[in-house]
């Protein structure tokens, strides 16, 4: 395993090494315009070969390169549960993303289309592109808010509104992918209010065209997310507070629900199978305060299945965690959506003397996952995780996550370790 990240190290330094000479020339702190890209994509870096202008449109070209290695050291008990989890290194996003404004309307719309390229690490005769967002925003007059047509986030759930790169882990908590999918078709509607002090979203979905279901067997997803800023001095001192409702009908009379442990090449450590239900209803709670280069985060979920063949079980999640940036930076916070997003080093790291040794942040997480309660036995995952990012500048991030979980699943407790490295890179 050393060897692989000794590799992996390398071979990224390298590939910063010329991207430095490129990039430090240019300006590290501009980034797009909130008015120049959808408020739901990742903020993009402003250089001058990234961005094209004409009377009609205008075009943003974002990408993002994840490379990851994984390790797991399991006990006996847990090998009996998932089995034997191998090393596993993988491309764990090779994203393109295009954005910009139509400007042929008074307010002009905004569009995103990303994709990612799974031709580096793909199975033989999966699809080599994986169309992930195509979304049009449609803003009124005023302050009246904008709907979003397509296929996007649902827009609950703070570790899913905030672009994942930016995260101050590897990973989401195990418990958010299994009560909110990653993308969905509908339609939103967003607005801000008092000053941008409360957002509010509320949205309709049915992904139908991509399973080839009829509309009503799908089954269709209801959402709504309002957060706030009860305390706000500046993006180093403030408290967000947030609340969201997800409503999902069962899709051919059936539910499933399935988590991994925070470990993308691992298999899932929670598994319900898939059961008879009518719809379940998730309430998330979320709360946030910043202080300086100190960040804590709090959020916490709760779904309550109706499935009366299985005595309508109420699965749990929450995590308790934050960060410290050692070099005394703080994520910008995006007003509009009620996320922290964007880290920018104060002095970014060069191959030359005199200069900064861009930005260093420590992070903790404690994600408590659950979906065993009356008849279903899905499993109970609990995770403690520490993090250790470098961002030399606003394109680069070297991460290393060590995590220790344990599962209780079938009657059995199996305990597990995580040895986890990304290297990164984004416009």
């Amino acid at each position: 395993m050393k060897k692989i990240v000794v590799t992996l190290v390398s071979v990224f330094s390298l590939a910063q090494l010329k991207a430095q000479d490129r990039l430090t020339s240019l300006n590290d702190t501009a980034t797009i315009s909130k008015f120049e890209a959808p408020m739901a994509a990742a903020p993009v870096m402003a250089k001058k070969w990234n961005q094209i202008h004409t009377k009609w449109f205008n075009l943003n070209i974002g990408a993002a390169f994840l490379l990851d290695h994984n390790s797991l050291n399991q006990n006996a008990a847990n090998i009996q549960q998932v089995g034997k989890v191998d090393p596993g290194t993988e491309f764990r996003g090779e994203r393109l993303v295009l954005s910009g404004n139509i400007l042929l309307f008074k307010n002009p719309w905004r569009y995103m289309v990303s994709a990612n390229f799974n031709g580096l690490d793909a199975e033989p005769g999966s699809k080599k592109f994986d169309f992930i967002d195509w979304s049009v925003e449609i803003p009124f007059n005023g302050n009246a808010g904008w709907l979003t047509l397509g296929k996007q986030k649902e827009g609950v759930g703070h570790e899913y509104v905030a672009p994942g790169t930016q995260l101050g882990f590897m990973e989401r908590g195990s418990g958010v992918p299994m009560f909110v999918r990653q993308r969905n078709i509908g339609i939103r509607y967003s607005n801000s209010l008092l000053n941008q002090r409360l957002a509010y979203t509320i949205g309709v979905f049915n992904n139908y065209w991509e399973t080839g279901k009829s509309f009503s067997d799908n089954g269709s997803q209801y959402t709504f997310r309002i957060s706030g800023l009860p305390h706000y001095v500046s993006d180093r001192d403030l408290m967000h507070i947030g609340f969201g409702f997800r409503h999902t009908d069962a899709t051919d009379g059936k539910l499933s629900y399935k988590a991994k442990p925070e470990t993308n090449t691992a298999p899932s450590f929670i598994s319900t199978g898939s059961f008879d239900a009518d719809a379940a209803n998730t309430l998330m709670f979320e709360w946030i305060k910043v202080n300086g280069p100190v960040s804590i985060i709090a959020e916490y979920m709760n779904t309550a299945v109706k499935s009366p063949s299985k005595g309508n079980p109420r699965f749990d999640y929450f995590h308790l965690g934050g960060s410290w940036f050692l070099t005394g930076e703080n994520r910008r916070y995006n007003k509009q959506n009620g996320n922290l997003g964007k880290l920018i080093p104060k002095k970014n790291f060069k191959f030359s003397k005199g200069t900064g040794t861009g930005a260093f942040e420590l992070g903790a997480r404690y994600t408590y996952s659950s979906a065993d309660d009356a008849l279903i036995n899905g499993g109970v995952f609990k995770r403690f995780t520490t993090a250790l990012s470098w961002y030399p500048n606003a394109h680069f991030r070297y991460e290393i996550n060590y995590g220790y979980g344990s599962l209780y699943r079938n009657a059995i407790n199996g305990n597990s370790s995580f040895w986890q490295f990304r290297v990164q890179f984004e416009l």
